[in-house]
């Protein structure tokens, strides 16, 4: 179980100082509550005893889950010091050779949001692969974009699964408390899957990267602009 240092922040309603647990990493099997808690999305919320509100903290964090093989580092700041730490893990993974035994067969992820972090934990957990999802999404976006009226702006898409086992989108606005919902044909996955294996390979750094809409972006182009060669 990994340990916890104490830090104090303060109610940005009622400026109360509350004293916090802050985790450098979450260690799966060892940290079961705490993943929970981000399945929740609540891992990174206080809340105020004295005014009663939940409000949002953010610090660097890893997720290590050692039996399915995956390590994600939560970044929201990005700032030049979160860089090194990056890059200095990513040169140990190349030249440590405990390092890369240990976590032979590990997946790397970056995340900027603690609504990413959930979605990447989520996604892993289903046993499906976060790459295609994050190029359904790219698919999906102009549909989404339809079903949304002009005047809010979109903050975030994320895979979700609805109470009867099916998979959806969540869809967060600005300017709204709940979100907008959109089912999801699986078969887009399963077709994905089997004809971008190779490319979604290739495209994939080593080590901690970000696998986003950015990135998936990148991949698809690549696909139609070999696919138009190919042609010509």
């Amino acid at each position: 179980m990994a340990e916890v240092r104490k830090e104090k922040v303060f109610c940005p309603k009622c400026k109360k100082e509350i004293e916090i647990g802050m985790w450098d990493s979450i260690d799966i099997p060892y940290d079961i509550e705490q993943k929970e808690k981000i399945l929740k999305n609540i891992f990174f919320k206080v809340h105020c005893e004295d005014c009663k509100i939940l409000f949002p903290i953010a610090y660097r964090c890893q997720y290590n889950d050692m039996e399915n093989k995956y390590m994600i580092w939560f970044v929201p700041g990005m700032e030049e010091k979160d860089r090194i730490v990056l890059a200095d893990y990513n040169e140990k993974l190349k030249n440590d050779n405990t390092l890369r035994l240990a976590q032979g067969g590990y997946r790397y992820r970056i995340v900027r949001t603690d609504n990413e972090l959930r979605e990447k934990v989520f996604i892993f957990e289903e046993g499906f692969d976060d790459r295609i999802v994050e190029m359904m999404k790219v698919i999906y976006a102009p549909m989404i974009k339809q079903s949304v009226a002009k005047d809010h702006k979109i903050l975030g898409i994320y895979f979700d699964r609805k109470k009867d086992g099916k998979y959806r989108w969540v869809i967060i606005l600005d300017r709204m408390t709940q979100p907008l919902m959109m089912d999801i044909n699986m078969d887009i996955y399963e077709d994905m899957k089997g004809k971008l294996k190779d490319i979604i390979e290739e495209k994939t750094p080593e080590g901690l990267a970000q696998i986003n809409a950015l990135w998936a972006r990148d991949v698809m182009m690549t696909q139609v602009k070999r696919i138009e060669g190919a042609r010509a």
